[in-house]
Order: C-alpha cells, then sequence, then structure tokens
C-alpha cells in the first residue's frame, strides 16, 4: 500500500491551467504536498532546497530548459533520491521529441492528455517498483557489491514480478566488482532465451571492458540492426569504431543516431569530432552548430563547441567567394562575442577563444584582426590560472605555430606535456609539434618513474614509491597527478605505523602548492579528499 499522503511531489508545467488539474488529480489520490514550478531553472533550484518523491514534469517548458535538460541535471548533480520518482509528461508525438524525451530514461512517461487513472496507474506502478527494489540500490551506493548480489536473490524470490529487475541488478553488481566472466554468465542466460536491447549491450559492454572490440562491435552492430530505436547502441558502436580506428563509420553510425534524436548535446559534440577528423566541414559545422543551439540552457554547455563551431565556419570559408561568405563570417564574429560574454571569468577559456579568433581573422585575410588577438591571446596566457586541456592546447599550439609564433606554442606545449605525459594520444600528437625533443625525452622519464612508483605503491613498499615519485616529481614539479600520488604514499605511511609528522607537513606543503586545479577537473575531487585527510591528521596531533 503506497502511502501518497506522505509523499512530497513537485510539478514542473508551463501551463498554469494544466498544471492546476495535475494538482486536482494528485489530491484526489491523496497527495497534501506539492509544490509547482514554471521553468525548468526554478525545478533545479527547487530540487536544491528539497528532497521530493515524485516528480512530474512537462518535456516542453518554453524558450529556457526542457524537462529532458531538468532529469539530465538531476541525475549528474544528484539532486533527486534514488527511489525519487520521475514522469516524464508531453504533449508532443513525433518520433524525434518522443525519443528525446526518453534518452535520460525517466520512470515512466505520460502524454498530453490523460486522466487521474491514468496517472494513479503509472504512479503505482514505478513507487512499487522502487520501494521493492530499494535494499539492493541502497546497497549499491555503498558499493557493498556482494550484499546487494544477495539481496537480489532474497527479492527475486519474494517477487517474481521483478525477477528480471533483480537479474540486472546482479548483472550490475557483478560488473562493478570486475567479475567479468560472471557478468557475461548471466547476459548470456538471457539473451538465448531471448535477445532484448539490454542483454546485447550487456554483453557487448562485458567483451568491451575485456578488451574484445571486435566481438563488442560486432554485438553492437546486431543491435543497432535489430533495435534501431535503442540509440545506445549507436553511440557505443560508434565509440568502438573511432578505437578501431575506423572514424569514416563510426560517424555514419553516430549521424544514424542523430537524424533519430538531434536534442543530446554529447552526442552531437562527438559526430562533430568524428567530421573533424574525416575532414566533413560540411558535417562538422552542422554538428556543433546543433550543439550550439541545444547548449543554450544545458549545465553541461562548454566553450569547445563554441570554438570549435568557428574552426568549422574557417575550414569552409578557405578558398570560398560566394555569397555565403559574409553570412559565415557574421556568424563566427557572433560566436567570438558570445565567448567572451558567456565565458569571461575563465582565462583559459579567453586565451583559447584569442587564438582561435587571430587564426580565423588570418583566414579571411584580415591582418589587423590577426595582430590584434594574437596581442591579446599573449597578455591573456600570462594570468591564466587553470591548466588548459590536453586536446586544447594541442589544438592552441598548433594554430600558434601556423601563425608564426612558435615561442608561445612551444611555452603551451610544454605546460601540457608535464601534466598529460600519461596520455599516449596526447604524446603522439604532441611530439609532431614541439621543437623541443627533450620535452618529450623528460615525460617519458617522469610517466616510466611515476609508473614504478604507482606498482611500488600497490605492492605496499611505500619508501620505495615515495622515492620514485619525488625523482618524478623532479622532473614533472607541475604534475598534478605525481603530487597527488606523492601526497597519498606519504599518508599512507604516515597511516601504517610510522608516525612521523613530517610526512604529514610534507603532505600538506605538496596540497598547497596545488593552486591551479579547477573545480571542473575530474582530479578536483581526489585532491579535495586528501586535503581533507591531511588536515584531520593533523589535528590529531595537536
Amino acid at each position: 500500500m503506497i502511502k501518497y499522503a506522505e509523499k512530497k511531489t513537485l510539478i514542473i508545467e508551463d501551463f498554469a491551467e494544466f498544471a492546476r488539474a495535475v494538482g486536482t488529480m494528485l489530491r484526489d489520490m491523496g497527495i497534501n504536498y506539492a509544490d509547482t514550478v514554471t521553468s525548468g531553472e526554478a525545478a533545479i533550484q527547487a530540487c536544491r532546497e528539497k528532497k521530493y518523491d515524485i516528480i512530474l514534469s512537462d518535456y516542453n517548458l518554453g524558450p529556457q530548459k526542457d524537462g529532458q535538460q531538468v532529469l539530465e541535471e538531476l541525475v549528474a548533480f544528484n539532486l533527486i533520491k534514488p527511489d525519487c520518482t520521475f514522469i516524464m509528461i508531453t504533449a508532443e508525438k513525433t518520433a524525434a521529441m518522443v525519443m528525446a524525451a526518453l534518452e535520460f530514461q525517466p520512470d515512466s512517461y505520460l502524454t498530453k492528455p490523460f486522466n487521474s487513472q491514468l496517472l494513479k496507474s503509472r504512479l503505482d506502478k514505478a513507487i512499487t517498483k522502487k520501494q521493492i527494489l530499494s535494499p539492493i540500490n541502497r546497497a549499491m551506493l555503498k558499493k557493498d557489491w556482494q550484499k546487494a548480489f544477495s539481496l537480489c536473490d532474497e527479492i527475486a524470490s519474494q517477487h517474481k514480478k521483478y525477477q528480471n529487475a533483480c537479474t540486472r541488478l546482479k548483472f550490475d553488481c557483478l560488473k562493478n566488482a570486475n567479475k567479468l566472466k560472471q557478468a557475461l554468465k548471466i547476459v548470456e542466460q538471457i539473451a538465448n532465451d531471448r535477445a532484448t536491447p539490454w542483454s546485447i549491450k550487456g554483453m557487448a559492454s562485458i567483451h568491451y571492458e575485456m578488451g574484445n572490440l571486435k566481438k563488442a562491435e560486432h554485438l553492437f552492430n546486431q543491435m543497432t540492426q535489430e533495435f534501431p530505436m535503442a540509440l545506445e547502441g549507436y553511440d557505443w558502436l560508434a565509440k568502438i569504431q573511432h578505437r578501431l580506428d575506423k572514424p569514416a563509420e563510426a560517424q555514419k553510425t553516430l549521424q544514424k543516431a542523430v537524424e533519430k534524436s538531434p536534442k543530446l548535446l554529447k552526442r552531437q559534440k562527438y559526430l562533430g569530432q568524428l567530421a573533424e577528423q574525416n575532414n566533413d566541414f560540411e558535417t562538422m559545422t552542422k554538428a556543433y552548430r546543433q550543439a550550439v543551439k541545444f547548449g543554450q540552457n544545458s549545465a553541461f554547455s562548454k566553450a569547445d563547441e563554441y570554438v570549435k563551431l568557428t574552426k568549422s565556419l574557417g575550414s569552409q570559408l578557405k578558398g570560398n567567394c560566394n555569397e555565403e561568405r559574409s553570412k559565415l563570417i557574421g556568424e563566427a564574429e557572433d560566436l567570438f562575442q558570445q565567448i567572451e560574454r558567456k565565458f569571461k571569468d575563465d582565462s583559459c577559456v579567453q586565451f583559447r577563444g584569442a587564438v582561435a579568433h587571430a587564426d580565423f581573422s588570418s583566414i579571411i585575410k584580415d591582418k589587423k584582426a590577426t595582430d590584434k588577438y594574437l596581442q591579446n591571446a599573449n597578455q591573456i596566457f600570462d594570468k591564466i590560472e587553470e591548466h588548459i586541456g590536453a586536446s586544447e592546447s594541442l589544438e592552441i599550439a598548433e594554430s600558434l605555430k601556423a601563425l608564426g609564433l612558435n615561442q608561445l606554442a612551444e611555452c603551451v606545449l610544454e605546460e601540457a606535456v608535464e601534466q598529460y605525459f600519461d596520455d599516449p594520444d596526447f604524446i603522439k600528437h604532441a611530439s609532431k609539434l614541439t621543437n623541443n625533443k627533450h620535452l618529450i625525452k623528460n615525460a617519458s622519464k617522469a610517466n616510466k618513474l611515476n609508473n614504478e612508483a604507482v606498482k611500488s605503491f600497490k605492492l605496499g613498499d611505500l619508501s620505495r614509491a615515495i622515492n620514485a615519485f619525488e625523482k618524478a616529481s623532479e622532473i614533472a614539479p607541475n604534475n598534478v597527478n605525481i603530487c597527488l600520488n606523492l601526497s597519498q604514499a606519504l599518508l599512507k605511511l604516515f597511516q601504517s605505523g610510522d608516525k612521523n609528522a613530517d610526512y604529514l607537513f610534507r603532505s600538506e606543503e605538496i596540497l598547497s602548492d596545488i593552486t591551479r586545479l579547477s573545480v571542473s577537473d575530474p582530479r578536483y575531487l581526489r585532491f579535495s579528499e586528501l586535503n581533507r585527510l591531511n588536515q584531520l591528521m593533523l589535528q590529531k596531533l595537536e
């Protein structure tokens, strides 16, 4: 029995009359607590302030954030409880809109108009399932895979209706616990009985994890052919084809998914990346235009799609003297203005934008503008507070060299190589751009020492690990990964019984020197956790 009177509900609907109608339906079900907001932005804020049990969101919320983007952000930023029931509502019935609404897998989907009986039926079904499976999900959140696995068997025996759901969760437990062969056995048994998008994806993903890329490619190919509306299969297949050095095939695969559901920002950006690699600047332009368009109200919009779009426009302008020329130039200049406004507080983006603007101005033979933006780039470079990304560094260095600023290009590469020497693809491309051959040789030494140190750390030989980390740090003193590794090894040595306070002070000094790490950097979480642990240990010394 669902106690609806205890359920906190959020209605996200910009049409007041329909919101009132939904509120009446909920009251008839016994729900006494229901907030209503009229925009995606207000919904995100409401979920920051309260934890809801039920969320009913219209898909189309006017010119701002839509329901799909709301769900994507709520999940990505952990703003809803695992047992929260999210139902997407829409009046749209086109295939593209339906596919977009389902991309992030809401618990259910309703098409307007609907009545209270249908709404209650969908809620009853979704909430009951979540309540029954909640013990498994709680164990999985704690990463207690063994307990979660046992609960799957227990709940499946008690609730025959949810046996398939429990089997899927058992598969996830085994995969997360890195028991790949056992996970593969489970999903193969299901596929042998009846192939489904989930079972094929499960088998293919395990083969991918095992390094069997050809087998994974074959299975995802099968998935896209047998289940053409299961768009995740196209994303996976394109990624594998790309890894197998088949960028043209990967692009064709991804274009099929984009045709069916064009609104996914990440997919459009990946299509643009593949098109650039294939020198298909028309497709590249179209993909990044879509990425900019659909990213306008997304929390996941980045400078990358703006800069890449200006580069694709520049590539189309080379040798182009037709009537489209002035239109393309105007579009690019508008994008550069958006970059300056939207990312004005990000010095890395401003530097990248200035270089891209100079590059574009050079293409259209505007020497005055080229010189102006190169001068801006030089000035901004000295003020950069965070690390420039690996791919961005390569792009910037290549443009600077083409524009004749070899010294600045080498400075960019030098900083990037120090940060990303453990990325073989990056080093491969950087070695073709730099004239400083010692740079790549030193990077190789630092990488070798760091790998040796990590191996010693895993074997428990902490003194040897620290020694190797310190040698690597002498070569690459600003490398964040080495600094974090060294800090962790020092803290581990202190915890292991050698209570030398100098280890803690040394670790604190290392962490305090990491000043250019962006909050959005994947390494920031580890940095924060080591800092927290370091301070707790120091407090215990007092």
